[in-house]
């Protein structure tokens, strides 16, 4: 159930970021985008799933305050230059940048930003360069979020859902047997398969997949810990414990005289293995809860998975990684513990978010405090 264009709300908008009227026009006609066009409802197929917004609403937006820091970084960077699309750079950024034109545009009612988030959205379609399955993963998620909030035109949407439906089995190399985006979704227990599932579950509910959904989620459900038949291909690091390996380590799970309930072991490995010092700080466990956190939260929305699965596994990986490992969310993992707080109604420390993360971004406006 994708959602048509917004309408705008006050002609004030015909001159915004100092481009004119008539130049907007031009790049609606270059672009094929329209600003109010509707987009014709379809008959559902056997495979849609009714679902409320994917990452955010248009309601929950309106209730969001247009002042104060975080909304002064956000407008900056959606009337910034955004460069190219990239599917293939780890360090692009053209995606989040793209969603904080839709968020802008979509709370503000903004043409010119409209019309150039949409024609984002449409310019990563003509990709044709990739590289792994992890920057695809990585860069591909927030432009399907962007479309799901600013809306396109019927033919236009007929032509992002078709690029976005073929990303998910284009061969690439994977990771843990992994050969396109899903199949790494399926099998890794790393920050690889974290990250391929945000993206497949975020394509999968814009596109209404549920066959092709439940085995994603059941991969995410056996990464916090749950029972449930899986492919994930765990390594032999000791990081697990004696107990059955998880993606998170299991409630009360201790090594060595030590905690490490919350311990994300394939990725907490890449400090090292566990010995009798205290562990080692480190970035990986944060990546993996980038595209773990987008993935918890999308389903939730969608009533299929709690955030709080596994016996609050995700927020027991925080607690971990604050309280254990004295390793808080710094640089581009900032946005999570906001997006944690609401989703978990945790109170984990929070600061400004001023760049975005690898797969998405702008939460300290988004999940921050809303309007007085």
């Amino acid at each position: 159930m994708n959602r048509p264009p917004f309408s705008l709300r006050s002609r004030k908008t015909r001159r915004t970021a100092g481009l004119p009227w008539i130049a907007i026009a031009a790049l609606v006609v270059a672009t094929g985008l329209t600003a109010c066009q509707p987009t014709p409802t379809t008959t559902p197929t056997t495979n849609a799933i009714y679902r409320p917004a994917l990452w955010i609403s248009r309601a929950e937006l309106a209730k969001l305050p247009t002042s104060g820091p975080a909304w002064t970084n956000l407008v900056a960077v959606a009337k910034g230059g955004w460069g190219t699309p990239s599917l293939s750079n780890n360090s692009a950024s053209h995606d989040t940048s793209t969603l904080a034109g839709a968020l802008v545009a979509v709370r503000t009612g903004n043409i010119y930003l409209a019309v150039k988030t949409r024609a984002a959205i449409m310019a990563v379609t003509k990709v044709t360069s990739y590289a792994r399955v992890l920057e695809l993963s990585r860069n591909i998620t927030s432009y399907v979020i962007a479309a799901d909030l600013v809306g396109l035109s019927s033919a236009n949407q007929t032509t992002f859902r078709a690029f976005i439906s073929r990303l998910r089995t284009k061969p690439l190399d994977g990771h843990s047997g992994g050969y396109d985006m899903v199949s790494t979704a399926l099998r890794s227990p790393n920050n690889w398969g974290a990250m391929a599932r945000a993206a497949v579950t975020a394509i999968d509910l814009y596109l209404g997949d549920r066959q092709q959904l439940v085995g994603v989620a059941a991969a995410h459900r056996a990464w916090l810990g749950e029972t449930v038949p899986n492919q994930l291909r765990w390594s032999s690091t000791s990081w697990h414990g004696a107990g059955r390996p998880a993606g998170i380590n299991r409630r009360g799970a201790t090594l060595m005289g030590r905690n490490i309930d919350g311990v994300e072991p394939e990725d907490q490995r890449r400090t090292g293995e566990p010995t009798t010092a205290a562990p080692a700080e480190g970035s990986y466990p944060w990546e993996a809860l980038q595209g773990a956190l987008v993935t918890g939260v999308l389903l939730q929305r969608a009533g299929l998975v709690s955030i709080n699965a596994g016996d609050h596994a995700l927020v027991r990986a925080f607690s971990w990684l604050y309280r254990v490992n004295t390793n808080p969310a710094v640089a581009d993992d900032t946005w999570q513990p906001w997006v944690l707080n609401r989703a978990a109604g945790t109170r984990f420390a929070t600061a400004p978010s001023k760049s975005p993360g690898k797969n998405m971004g702008w939460s300290d406006w988004t999940h921050g405090p809303l309007a007085a």
